[in-house]
């Protein structure tokens, strides 16, 4: 099989094809399934350390790449985020017939981490300027049906009102959790998901079990 694109590189392309709504979204690269014949046990790779961006700041690069370092450590590089990606991982391969195995595994499960900064567009309407729109929409307001000439009450109709487009930022995280055949040291699978982050890391970090079990839910195994 064909080396992965690097998976550092793969957590940079998929900010940036999600960077554009809310919610999560996952992504799958490698192989169709994981035979358990081929596959049965399972071991975590060492945890690497994150290296801190150091040195002046030169331009906008290096100030995102400091930026990055924080909100990482923030929501995902933290022995509490970590310890809960790690258990939700043991408990999907399990269920998919794989068993955790301290060494000579058959795969090693290594994943990575990024926050960055998405962007959407949004429309706000203010009481003046701006792009002008119609829309269908529930409301109160004056009627008129084959039964009755008018009268006031709720009812479907047309309205027309005022908008403008600004650019929001927000922050958005990716979780990408990558399976290495250990006697070819090839990746075999790799699964990501991206979604945009709440304000308060905490959420985050609750949040994680649900996503890692949605990465493995892309993982298809078959005895055969």
């Amino acid at each position: 099989m064909k080396k992965l694109l690097n998976i550092g590189l793969m957590l940079v392309i998929i900010t940036a094809l999600s960077a554009c709504g809310t919610g999560y979204r996952y992504y799958t690269a490698g192989n169709d399934e994981i035979s358990l014949r081929q596959y049965k046990s399972f071991t975590f790779a060492p945890t690497l350390k994150q290296r801190k961006p150091d040195g002046p700041l030169n331009d906008k690069r290096d100030l995102g790449a400091r930026l990055n370092y924080v909100n990482n450590n923030r929501y995902y590089n933290n022995p509490q985020a970590m310890q809960k990606i790690k258990e939700a991982t043991i408990s999907s391969l399990q269920s998919k017939g794989l068993s955790l195995q301290d060494g000579n595994a058959d795969l090693t499960v290594r994943y990575a981490t990024l926050v960055d900064r998405g962007t959407r567009t949004s429309y706000y309407a203010p009481y003046y300027g701006g792009f002008y729109g119609w829309g269908l929409g529930w409301g109160w307001g004056y009627r008129f049906s084959p039964f009755m000439y008018g009268g006031w009450g709720p009812g479907w109709g047309w309205g027309g009102g005022y908008g403008y487009p600004t650019q929001e930022h927000f922050k958005e995280g990716v979780l990408s959790i990558e399976l290495i055949d250990n006697r070819t040291k090839e990746p075999v699978w790799i699964g990501y998901g991206s979604g945009e982050l709440s304000r308060d890391p905490q959420k985050v970090i609750a949040q994680l079990p649900k996503i890692v079990e949605d990465i493995f839910k892309r993982l298809p195994v078959t005895n055969n």
